[in-house]
């Protein structure tokens, strides 16, 4: 809850905390996502075997000509093609791996009000209230937080290979942004906040590792009832009960069936 003026601020987690966390948290699904740039490696390379025969094409249709003298002119247009083609695909990857970080942000922090980071650091997200945090501000949060540097490298990576000025500039701007507004801390009732807490109403506050691990147990057990409660449900659903009845009809069958095979073994002879 917000406290009235006048009273003490609330513990409140150091920088360094909060920048470890955030690392964590493009590190850890930037690898699990790793895998699609076996998919652009793949698409690159097909659309380099298209290019290639694209221009023997060409080549062969202006050698029996004799326009020999076109034939640098068009290589150069294919290998221009072909690394606008390879920019585009590495831009789009880059830009699939950052939405994907985003969702991994927003399911973390709207199920456990924290991510694998925070939790490393025992920090948790909470509204500047007290309470958690709504779906929509949790979007705002994680847009300003993830959107806004994510599409500032991926500006300014594909800027360095297009050679692009303008893109280049504005994938700066944006992450001098992003450094700016999460370096610049301001005390308050319900903790140090950055830009972006105080624009969705959010706070990051510490937690002991005792109330981790007991929040941890509680959504252990909430998950073991869950999942118990829903076993039964399926079991006493009709269509199970029905099976089970016919497998035990089926089974004393059998095994009455096994007992008059016995006693015709045990008859006289």
């Amino acid at each position: 809850m917000i406290q009235p003026p006048g009273a003490p601020f609330p513990p409140h987690p150091t920088s360094a905390r909060r920048w470890g966390a955030r690392w964590i948290d493009w590190l850890v699904p930037w690898l699990v996502t790793s895998p699609l740039w076996f998919l652009t490696a793949e698409k690159i390379q097909t659309e380099a075997t298209k290019h290639g025969f694209t221009l023997a094409g060409k080549g062969i249709f202006k050698s029996v000509f004799g326009d020999w003298g076109a034939l640098g002119d068009a290589a150069s247009d294919e290998a221009g093609e072909l690394w606008s083609d390879i920019v585009f695909y590495i831009a789009l990857t880059l830009a699939v791996q950052v939405l994907l970080i985003m969702a991994y942000e927003v399911l973390l922090t709207r199920l456990w009000g924290r991510t694998l980071g925070k939790a490393a650091f025992a920090l948790t997200v909470r509204g500047a209230d007290g309470g958690r945090l709504s779906f929509g501000r949790i979007c705002a949060r994680t847009a300003i937080t993830v959107l806004v540097p994510g599409l500032g490298w991926v500006l300014l990576i594909a800027a360095v290979l297009n050679l692009s000025v303008l893109l280049m500039l504005a994938g700066v701007a944006l992450l001098i942004f992003s450094a700016v507004e999460c370096s610049v801390l301001r005390m308050s009732p319900a903790g140090k906040t950055s830009w972006h807490d105080r624009r969705t109403g959010s706070v990051v506050v510490p937690k002991t590792w005792t109330e981790q691990l007991r929040q941890a147990r509680e959504f252990q057990q909430r998950a073991l009832d869950s999942g118990v409660a829903r076993a039964r449900q399926a079991w006493q659903a009709p269509q199970v009960q029905q099976l089970s009845q016919q497998a035990q009809t089926t089974f004393q069958q059998v095994r009455e069936r096994g007992r008059q095979a016995i006693r015709r073994d045990d008859g006289p002879s």
